[in-house]
């Protein structure tokens, strides 16, 4: 146990430093960028500090509060078996910035000072890649403050893991882009043996935890493998946005993203501007926030002091690498809408 409590601890000294010296590096960087660069810093990193709340927000927020009151009420004495969240929504629909959010707002789940250390109720892990099982403990255990080292053999650190979360208090793991994991393990029996490492997880019997899995909408596959998974299973898929039933969503972006950079907007509100980033943002609510940050951009550097269509326009010129095909670009010509929607992240038709 006193080993546990110092690795615990070091892990966690060692990522404090490790910021600070990130954050020192890239101030000393900055520098030695240009003045007009270092005016508009603080503003371009306002604008993308921001989170635009919707009622999307409002409906995964009930979904968790229903996860933690499960994971928070006895059977017989004893916790229940955890479960799994799915959140699944294609590409730029903003999963992963409405996950953190979702965690930052939650009293239940913010980081708590002990005599060991700082508990966190949830950890996070993102997949980049195909990865193993191995691997994926390695992440979760490191995640949650356990100096894990690949050298150990794949069911040492599965074994490893019910005592380490349960000394850690974890009640709750998010694994991001968890479709790198389907594709891996392609074949069924390999499949069966991720769901089952993780009900392993689920039904331990000192400290079952439970699951965030968000990702493609292909992610739910995974529930189908296990008849006890998909009974533990519950699913929110972040549908795409659309003008002008979610006018009311994206002009609120557009407010926000503005106002966080000093920027007017009315212009932008009194053309069709607003129905073209959705457009080009292939109604995709995180794609309209990057829409939106990239013509910011442009204006910041203009000095500006009001969005304007220009700033879209070259915005998309810079992105898509299409300076050479004006007809291409959904924020100059007038018949936008015979392009293909998210032609903004496209790039000689493939998205990029």
């Amino acid at each position: 146990m006193t080993k546990a409590i110092e690795t615990f601890n070091g892990t966690n000294e060692r990522d404090a430093l490790c910021a600070e010296d990130d954050d020192a590096y890239l101030e000393s960087i900055s520098a030695l960028m240009s003045p007009e660069f270092n005016a508009i810093k603080p503003r371009l990193e306002r604008v993308k500090s921001v989170y635009v709340s919707s009622r999307r927000d409002k409906f995964l927020a009930k979904q968790l509060r229903r996860l933690l009151e499960h994971a928070l009420t006895k059977k017989n004495g004893r916790r229940d078996d955890g479960r799994v969240l799915f959140i699944t929504g294609e590409s730029g629909a903003g999963k992963t910035r409405a996950i953190e959010n979702l965690f930052s707002v939650e009293p239940a789940l913010q980081p708590k000072n002990t005599s060991i250390g700082t508990i966190h109720p949830v950890i996070s892990i993102t997949l980049s890649g195909p990865g193993t099982l191995k691997t994926l403990a390695v992440d979760i255990l490191r995640a949650a403050g356990y100096d894990a080292s690949h050298n150990r053999q794949q069911n040492e650190l599965w074994d490893l893991l019910p005592a380490q979360l349960r000394h850690r208090k974890v009640l709750l793991i998010h694994i991001d882009e968890t479709q790198h994991m389907l594709k891996q393990t392609e074949a069924d029996r390999e499949r069966k043996n991720l769901a089952n490492a993780l009900k392993g997880l689920m039904n331990a019997p000192d400290w079952p935890v439970s699951f965030i899995m968000s990702g493609l909408p292909r992610t739910t596959e995974l529930a189908s493998l296990d008849e006890q998974f998909e009974r533990r299973s519950k699913f929110a898929l972040l549908p795409d946005v659309s003008f002008p039933e979610d006018e009311d969503i994206i002009l609120d972006i557009i407010s926000q993203l503005a106002k966080a950079a000093d920027l007017g907007a009315e212009e932008i509100f009194e053309s069709d501007i607003p129905e073209r980033i959705t457009h080009a943002a292939n109604n995709r609510y995180g794609r309209i926030s990057t829409v939106m940050t990239s013509a910011i951009h442009v204006a910041l550097t203009k000095n500006a002091k009001s969005l304007n269509r220009e700033h879209f326009i070259e915005a998309y010129f810079e992105l898509s690498e299409t300076l050479d095909d004006p007809d291409r670009n959904p924020f100059l010509i007038d018949n936008w809408k015979h392009l293909n929607p998210g032609s903004f992240l496209y790039k000689n038709g493939v998205l990029r």
